[in-house]
């Protein structure tokens, strides 16, 4: 039996999966690590070294049963854009400067002037080298390459520092990008195509993860995580929106035509010719029920309480609205000063209601970015749940009565690595066609129905959560600009 082996740096936690060539998943093993925040600077950062040694101790225990000689190849994904800053010896030098981090807006603003194109997304790769250097000068004279989680972790595999990009589209930057923020160029590594053979599995690696030598290693979804979750949960045909449901929120469509709209990341599609990907993005929707579950559950309290104290909330959580807007938002709004409300709340409101209101309040939020697809002509027949949300029959029945569409989960509920096991047996030749293997080993969970009772209900407050941002707009920046 030959094995395929995906691994995916995630925002909090490394996953590693094993699959055989059927896209049976055999094992994945997780591990977590410490995210570095400062909410006065809007600082967020992670440590690339426990990204390797989670790399290492998942890698270890994943294969320690298998006739590791059979392993035919390895792809490695990550969460982005994430600044990974190395020296001319190709150490870390300091924290990687994560996604969600809110500190190069000027830098990025900076650019975008400079280009003549405004930025959506305060979140892009450049102005944190850009940032880097206007703020920790030092630091950025000891820097040599700005890279991806990925790239970093295909280094230690391979000893090949390339970045990796998913298509000639969809690129972490480019040269007017570069030229733009006056960085030398070099010190954005050779870019290296998704899908191609970055390496092989050197001696040094070999002896630390305890695999063999030479296993190839295949450049997987750089920048775009959401790719593997598109192959995982085959959501590769019109009119089938993909919900990645994690920390954050992508909500992803394949569609006949773009949309020309900045409130969305457009593009050709990366796997399917002729067709294009448009997605919008919501910034801290899993993060929102983290939050309340730690300050009011307990860190170690299970999320079994609190889904069961939001199962005993009725729909609508007793006129409570919930905006998921802890860190600001992206899709559609596009606003760092946006935070989070609870609209409605009164004496009477119970801890069952906002828990309850914490998962619709998602669920609104996807049903807004929908909303605006279908604006542009979109037929949506169907919503594939994908990550840890899924898990949650409550919360995939909520989103299912608040967008009135069917919500379908897969057999594989977080199956980023198994996306990224079958871009490996791509990349060797063991499946020539991506979407006709997607299609083949993915296989379907459970369907979740909308309710047309809960969806009336819905739908009246579904207007008042769209109203709600414009009408705090102002009042968001004005409470920014408080020292």
């Amino acid at each position: 039996m030959r094995y395929l082996i995906g691994i995916e740096i995630g925002t909090t936690r490394i996953k590693t999966g094993v699959y055989d060539l059927e896209g049976n998943q055999l094992c994945e093993k997780t591990k977590n690590y410490n995210l570095f925040f400062d909410k006065k600077t809007g600082m967020a950062e992670a440590n690339p070294h426990d990204w390797w040694k989670a790399v290492v101790n998942t890698l270890k225990e994943a294969t320690s049963i298998l006739n590791k000689k059979n392993i035919a190849a390895i792809c490695v994904g990550s969460h982005g854009p994430t600044l990974t800053i190395l020296d001319k010896n190709k150490k870390v030098i300091k924290n990687a400067i994560l996604w969600m981090d809110k500190r190069a807006s000027q830098e990025a603003e900076f650019i975008s002037g400079k280009i003549a194109k405004k930025s959506n997304d305060l979140t892009w790769f450049v102005p944190r080298a850009l940032w880097l250097q206007n703020n920790k000068p030092d630091l950025f004279n000891k820097a040599r390459y700005f890279v991806q989680p990925l790239d970093y972790i295909n280094y230690k595999l391979t000893g090949e520092l390339k970045t990796i990009f998913a298509s000639d589209f969809i690129k972490i930057w480019n040269d007017d990008v570069i030229r733009a923020s006056g960085i030398d160029s070099s010190m954005f590594p050779e870019p290296a195509k998704m899908k191609t053979l970055i390496g092989k599995i050197t001696k040094t690696a070999a002896k630390i993860t305890e695999l063999p030598e030479g296993i190839p290693v295949i450049g997987g979804t750089g920048g775009a995580d959401f790719i593997e979750v598109l192959i995982s949960s085959s959501a590769l045909k019109p009119g089938i929106v993909c919900d990645r449901g994690g920390t954050s929120q992508g909500i992803n469509l394949c569609w006949n035509k773009p949309f020309k709209n900045k409130i969305f990341f457009e593009a050709p599609h990366p796997l399917i010719p002729g067709l294009f990907h448009i997605s919008g993005l919501m910034a801290a929707t899993g993060k929102s029920l983290q939050w309340y579950k730690e300050l009011f559950y307990g860190k170690k309290m299970s999320y079994g309480k609190f889904f069961n104290d939001a199962s005993k909330s009725h729909p609508g959580a007793n006129k409570l609205i919930y905006l998921p807007y802890l860190t600001g938002e992206r899709a559609p709004w596009w606003d760092a000063n946006a935070r989070g409300v609870f609209f409605g709340l009164s004496l009477e409101h119970e801890k069952k209601d906002i828990a309850r209101a914490i998962l619709e309040g998602v669920g609104f939020g996807i049903s807004h970015i929908l909303n605006l697809f279908k604006q542009h002509g979109s037929i949506i027949t169907e919503i594939r749940a994908h990550g840890g949300q899924a898990r949650s029959p409550l919360w995939n029945q909520i989103k299912a009565d608040i967008t009135g569409i069917p919500v379908v989960t897969n057999k594989i509920l977080d199956g980023s690595t198994f996306g990224l096991a079958i871009l490996a047996g791509h990349g060797v030749g063991i499946y020539p066609d991506i979407t006709e293997a997607s299609n083949t080993l993915v296989k379907k969970g459970h369907t979740y129905e909308p309710s047309e009772t809960n969806h009336k209900i819905y739908s009246e407050m579904q207007q008042i959560y769209e109203e709600l941002y414009p009408s705090l707009k102002n009042q968001f920046k004005k409470l920014a600009k408080i020292n």
